[in-house]
């Protein structure tokens, strides 16, 4: 169900058996009043995990940028062997 401050549109919508039985013990078992209302928190989470994937992608973005900033400054440190590897970590 869509609430009244919000714009509503009719849309059908058509899902798998499986999410079919699913949809209906949500509103079986009381969690929601109608078909309607699970399929739109379904969207809703779906909402928020694409925002955080967004979130996510940008501070990933923003770390790989920082490095290439690093290298091109010089701030590195050249590790050639596992032995120099396993000392680094081993200071951490």
């Amino acid at each position: 169900m869509v609430s009244s401050s919000e714009e509503s549109r009719i849309m059908d919508v058509t899902v798998p058996k499986s999410l079919e039985a699913l949809v209906r013990r949500k509103v079986e078992e009381g969690q929601y009043s109608t078909e309607d209302e699970v399929v739109a928190d379904a969207l809703r989470l779906m909402q928020a995990r694409d925002e955080v994937a967004q979130i996510k992608l940008a501070r990933l973005q923003d770390a790989i940028d920082r490095g290439y900033q690093d290298v091109a400054a010089g701030k590195v440190l050249r590790l050639e062997s596992d032995d120099q590897i396993d000392a680094f970590f081993a200071d951490l």
